[in-house]
């Protein structure tokens, strides 16, 4: 009994985790893939050096030569699994971690991963009609796999070597890994860099030679691919003749036919300039979500905060570094039209960047969070209320950024002409 007692307590908030999103997506995934992306799944390096091939290429090890769609749905259903797997891993280790860290603040700590589990940017995000089958998942995976190699290496050299290894595969995944996803990745590699709040020369260069290279790849997949086709035509052809998933001609066409120039008149135009305000729907957004977004602020102000007491300057901290690369995620939201699978990681990656720096028992990330365990026991409803007001909301799609967000902007503009 007390053999599996030990055992329990070592991976209980992993397996509880695990469970709930397990539940959580046998309960409610979409029955069919998308069908704008769900060409990619037949798609490998035989057809040439192209971006976005390596899920597909990998798919192709296990289903031969024609990949029907049941098989397509049960690999991608196995991605996800594994995907929440690592997640469940990675946030009960950093849970664990931080409340050793700072055991005063489990409150705020539970309060952080609830926040994040029931929020309709977490995981969730990736099994709903708008977005089942599209890499975002993987993005996440890599992503939390860099997280997990930041808890578990010690060595700076062979982490750095490890997570640069992590970006390029994030980068073949999709190019959108780049925005959505390096910031994280590049905050990892900060930390140490700025260990103590003081600038290590030699970790700073590695940071900057880690950055150079996934830079250099984050181009070449963009502009420098190519695929072993003339036209749109024979490439689709050549697709269907290996699988009965639904190929999409004009995805085809954006990805390796239509320049970037292309992009920006006929899609990107299109998106600002027509019915679909996307501008406003943003705001409507933000404002729905605001209450969340307060506790995000206020953990900030309170980090830089006890910098100041302290008398550390901020370009010595990784904290300005860590709040500057999330300017990474604007060309994400001025090329891209599919803002809701965008937002996601931008209101989710707080959460693990709060938690990872816990879990290094960074001193201001431990005040920040014995100012926020004040407030919860000051105003516990609050908390609660804002837990369960963000878990009300359907999960964010693509192009449809988010359901609710969207039915409140048909209210005011057609039922008070806002």
């Amino acid at each position: 009994m007390n053999t599996i007692k030990k055992i329990w307590g070592k991976i209980s908030y992993e397996a509880l985790i695990f469970t709930a999103l397990m539940i959580r997506f046998l309960s409610g995934r979409a029955l069919d893939l998308d069908t704008w992306s769900s060409a990619w799944a037949a798609m490998d390096y035989s057809m040439g050096n192209g971006s976005r091939l390596l899920i597909g290429s990998i798919y192709r090890l296990f289903y031969g030569e024609y990949l029907d769609r049941t098989v397509a749905y049960k690999y991608v259903a196995a991605g996800i699994a594994l995907t929440i797997l690592v997640l469940a891993i990675v946030l009960g280790r950093m849970l664990r971690m931080a409340k050793n860290a700072a055991p005063a603040c489990r409150n705020a700590i539970y309060g952080t991963v609830v926040a994040y589990l029931a929020a309709p940017f977490s995981i969730a995000y990736v099994w709903n009609e708008q977005n089942l089958g599209r890499f975002d998942v993987y993005m996440l995976l890599v992503a939390l796999l860099t997280v997990l190699a930041a808890l578990l290496v010690r060595n700076f050299w062979l982490k750095a070597a490890l997570i640069t290894v992590l970006g390029v595969i994030g980068l073949a995944i999709h190019q959108g890994f780049a925005f959505l996803y390096y910031p994280l990745t590049f905050t990892v590699l900060c930390y140490d860099a700025f260990a103590g709040n003081r600038i290590h020369a030699k970790k700073f260069a590695g940071v900057f030679v880690s950055g150079a290279i996934e830079v250099a790849a984050a181009v070449y997949f963009q502009f420098f691919t190519s695929i072993n086709f003339d036209s749109v035509e024979e490439t689709v052809d050549f697709i269907k003749s290996r699988t009965n998933l639904e190929v999409s001609d004009y995805a085809i066409q954006l990805e390796y036919f239509g320049s970037m120039k292309f992009q920006l008149e006929n899609v990107t135009s299109v998106f600002f300039n027509g019915n679909e305000d996307p501008i406003r729907h943003l705001l409507l957004i933000l404002l729905l979500f605001s209450p969340l977004l307060v506790l995000y602020v206020l953990v900030w102000k309170d980090v830089f905060s006890h910098l100041k007491q302290n008398g550390v300057k901020r370009l010595q901290s990784p904290y300005l570094y860590a709040l500057l690369v999330n300017l990474c995620f604007v060309p994400m939201f001025v090329i891209h039209v599919d803002w809701g699978r965008h937002l996601a990681p931008f209101l989710a990656m707080p959460t693990f960047v709060f938690l990872l720096f816990l879990a290094k028992k960074d001193a201001s990330m431990v005040y920040a969070y014995r100012r926020m365990e004040t407030r919860i026991r000051r105003h516990p409803w609050y908390f609660v209320l804002a837990v369960v007001w963000v878990a009300g909301f359907d999960s964010f799609g693509a192009r449809i950024f988010q359901s609710q967000a969207g039915r409140l902007y048909d209210f005011l503009k057609y039922g008070f002409f806002i």
